[in-house]
Parts: C-alpha cells; structure tokens; sequence
C-alpha cells in the first residue's frame, strides 16, 4: 500500500465522541486504501453490518480511545483544541489498522480530504473528468445511504407526493409510448419532413421526462427544466399563432402560400430571362444559355402547376398543421421550415443540376489538363501517375478540353446564382433549426438555481489545502463549487436532445469552389 486517504465530511467535529461508519475501498492499480467516513454512529441501530464501523471519533479527548480488534481495519480519530471558526478541520490520527496491522501515518503516504457531505449529495450536475474519481465514489456511497435512510424516515406528506407525482407520470406514459410507436412507425415517411422529425423528437423527449420522473419519484433539475421550458414554448406557440389567425382574417393559408409562390416564380421566371441574355454584359454561349434556361423555366412551370393541382390537399394539410401549430412555437418554427422547402423546391432543383453540370465540366477539365502534362490519376492508389499517350489520344483530349473551356462560363453563371439561394436558404434553415433548439432548452429553472448558487447545480471540487504541523498528514479541504454558466446549461439539456453540431465554414466553401451540394446546417 503507497498511499492511505481518508475522507471526513466537514460536519463531524460538530459530533459527539462515538463510532464512526462507513466504506473502504482498496484500488489495486494504484495501491491506495480509502476511508470514505459517512458519519458518527449513534444510539440508534443505523448500521447493522459490522464491516461499515471504521473506527472511532473521540472528539476533542484523546484519552477516550477505544479499538475493536474483530475490525482487521480502524482508525482512531480526534480534533485538537476547538478554534474561533465555526468548523475546526484540525483532525489527527492515532492507531490506525490496515489489515491487522498497526501502522503510522509516516510509514505510507496519509491524506486527510475533509468533504461537504450535504452539497456532494444533493449535487445532480457533478460529472468527474476521470473514471475513476474518488468524489464520484463518494457521492454514489452517499447516495445509496441517504436514499436507504430517507426510505425510513419519509412522511406522510413525502409518500403522498411521490404517489401523486408517479401516478400523473404513468397515466401520461402510455399514451406517449403509444403515439411515440406510431411515430416511429411513420418514421420512413415522416423523416422527409421537419414536422415529422420534430414530432418524433418531441415524443422522445416527453417520454424521456415521464421515465426521468416515475424512477426518480421527483422532478430533477433537467425534468424541471424542461417542464418549464415546454409550457413557456406552448404559451409562446398560442400568443403566436392566435396573431397570425387574427392577421390573415378570411384568407385561407393555402391560397395566402400560392399567392407568395406565385410571386416567387415570377421573380424566379424573371431572373432565368435575364440570364439567357447578357447578364451583367457578359458574352454567353448562345445556344448552350438557351437551352440550359429553356430547360429550368420548364421545371418552374411544372412546379407551379404541380402546387396549383394539389391546393384542395394543401388546405387539409394546414389544418393539421394548425393542431400541431397549438403544441408550441417550436412545432410552428418546424411548419415554416417545410414551407420554405415547399416554396423554394424548384430553386433546389435547379441547383442540383447547375451544381452536378459544373461540377462534372469541372473534374472534366481537371483530368483533361493533366493530360498536357503527360499524367493521369491512378484510382486504386489515389494518386497521379506519369502515361504516354497517343497523337490521336491527345487531338481528342485537346478538342474536348477546349469545348468544356468555353462552355463553362455559361454554366457557372447559373451556377453562382442559384448557389447564392441555395446559401440563403440553408442560412434560414439552420437559423429556424437553431431558435427551435433553443425555445427546447430555455434555461429558465436552470438559471434561477444558479444565481442562488443552489447545492443541485453544484458541478466542480474547488479544492485547497489545509494549514498543517510537521509530521503531521496532509488536509485538504474540498467544496463544491458551481461552474460558469455555459458548462451549467449544456449540462441541464435532456440527454435526448443533441446540441446541434458547428458550422464547418471550410468545408461549406470547399463545396461552393468544387461545385459540391450544399446540405442543411
């Protein structure tokens, strides 16, 4: 054994002289034995198992020493003189067993680690960057104790509380589950839409709290959190939506949507007209600019008759929309994202192929040069490689080389225009997909906590050392602390929620120059 930690909670010297309990704990790895003490034993039969009485805490006496010799491990404690402060953290130790044998604090490494024992157990945010942290041992002995305890000493009013607040939760739990299954099981068809996916996320997360609630028979720090930001997006979502109903008075939202489409195809209609002539004086292919905006004004027309054929479908599908539109902002925020897509789809498809045609004529290009270099890339190894080519192979490369040359202005003006949309419609979705996580996560219960420097949002050991006599054990004094208020929120988020991931701007441009597509943020 190389090192010995003993683990005191700061409240025992405020004890009477009796016998202290607790658990040890061995690590074979590292060769470390730890006391973790709990508390004085009193009158009362608190611990029945033996192997959980460490030793003895004799207070401010040294002489009231005693020794139990059936434990093969004790440790005699005490406190010199009581000092001005409230807490005296001057513990010494006297007699100390380890396995049945006498030994002194000189012969192995001793600490002392005095511990708040109150804020370590009521603390639901202490995570340890380590593995295998003996804070985190500690709290979870502390937990075990205090819940085996708590089981005795709970009231009438505790039982009742918990009884009404398991059974609201399991009369809730089944009907979630049940709409949740059916959820998943339109998943494949549902995925296609934001509605669709934020409905299944929703479900999860409110059968995540009801779990949370009916095995916890409480509401935690991340349930309340929550609970309470659900009700502030539902009244949020009501306010909103009753503006918007009292805005548009008569007017159906089906014909409102057609009549902005029928705006935007026309102003889309215009834009390809004016670049199938000199756009900004730049001299065209004629024929290869004629036939690319001949070909997307014929998309834009069938779209357009496409949205006018389905506007009797459109108003039913709004009034579902409406009843989703009453479970919150967050679900009317998910609704204006598939009328984005709805809206700007015939944009998106026009981008798709100016994006594949630049892209192909580009690569095409790119291989075609190496060939006046005497290389061509070699798949398999993914690598270019040194080729002898033919007179006739190279009349044939300088010929196509020099009409994709001249073809690929027209294409990148497309291009570049409908890559622009493409950028402004990505930023407003990724805007609306963010504000969404967010009215999700609103940390209002959370911050409350953490002005008032609650014991539940105590997440970080703020640890320093104790003033000490020579040859005397080291004593740390630790205390739980609260972190920055960053750490605090992303710690406070449902574990079915995931924080939405960093733009990656690099790959974002490398996509643009190369004429890659462009996915939602």
């Amino acid at each position: 054994m190389k090192m010995l930690l003993i683990f005191i909670p700061n409240r025992l010297c405020e004890e009477k002289a009796g016998q202290i309990f607790g658990q040890i704990v061995y690590d074979e790895i590292n060769q470390v034995k730890k006391f973790y003490i709990i508390g004085r034993q009193s009158s009362l039969p608190i611990v029945k198992n033996k192997t959980e009485i460490l030793g003895y805490y004799s207070g401010t006496c040294t002489k009231n020493e005693r020794i139990d010799k059936k434990c093969p491990n004790w440790i005699n404690l005490y406190t010199k003189s009581e000092n001005d402060n409230h807490l005296n953290y001057d513990y010494c130790l006297k007699n100390i067993l380890v396995n049945g044998k006498t030994i002194s604090p000189t012969m192995c490494h001793t600490m002392i680690i005095i511990y708040d024992q109150l804020s370590l157990i009521q603390s639901e945010l202490f995570i340890s960057s380590t593995k295998k942290d003996h804070f985190v041992e500690l709290q979870q002995l502390l937990k075990k104790k205090a819940n085996q305890n708590e089981i005795r000493r709970k009231t009438l009013n505790d039982c009742t509380r918990e009884f009404i607040l398991t059974n609201c939760a399991f009369l809730l739990f089944y009907p979630i589950l049940f709409l949740s299954s059916v959820s998943k099981f339109l998943l494949p068809i549902s995925k296609y839409s934001t509605l669709g996916l934020h409905w299944n996320a929703w479900l999860e997360n409110f059968n995540w709290m009801l779990n949370s609630i009916i095995h916890e028979k409480r509401i935690s720090i991340k349930t309340g959190n929550y609970i309470l930001a659900m009700i502030v997006d539902m009244i949020l979502g009501i306010l909103v939506l009753k503006f918007i109903l009292f805005a548009i008075e008569d007017d159906t939202p089906s014909s409102i949507l057609l009549t902005n489409a029928d705006k935007v195809v026309v102003t889309l209609k215009e834009l390809v007209n004016w670049l199938m002539g000199s756009p900004a004086g730049l001299k065209l292919n004629s024929c290869f600019n004629e036939m690319l905006g001949k070909f997307f004004l014929y998309h834009i027309h069938l779209w357009w008759t496409f949205l006018t054929i389905i506007e009797p479908v459109m108003n039913f599908a709004f009034e579902v929309a409406l009843l989703f539109g009453r479970l919150g902002l967050t679900f009317q925020i998910a609704i204006i994202g598939d009328l984005l897509a709805l809206l700007s789809f015939h944009s998106y498809c026009i981008y798709v192929y100016a994006a594949r045609l630049f892209n192909i004529q580009l690569r095409g290009l790119t291989a075609l040069f190496r060939l006046f270099l005497g290389k061509k890339k070699n798949p398999l190894r993914e690598r270019v490689d040194s080729c002898l080519y033919q007179p006739d192979q190279l009349f044939l490369g300088t010929l196509l080389f020099t009409i994709l040359l001249f073809l690929i202005p027209t294409t990148w003006v497309y291009y570049s225009v409908f890559t622009t949309l493409r950028l402004i419609m990505v930023g407003l979705a990724g805007t609306l997909t963010r504000l969404k996580f967010y009215l999700q996560v609103i940390p209002i219960f959370t911050f409350v906590n953490w002005i008032f420097r609650a014991d539940s949002v105590r997440n970080c050991i703020n640890i320093k050392v104790h003033k000490r006599l020579e040859n005397e054990p080291i004593t740390l004094i630790s205390k739980m602390v609260v972190s920055s208020w960053s750490i605090t929120w992303k710690q406070c988020i449902p574990d079915t929620i995931k924080f939405y991931p960093s733009i990656e701007w690099n790959r974002i441009v490398n996509n643009v120059i190369c004429g890659e597509l462009i996915y939602p943020l």
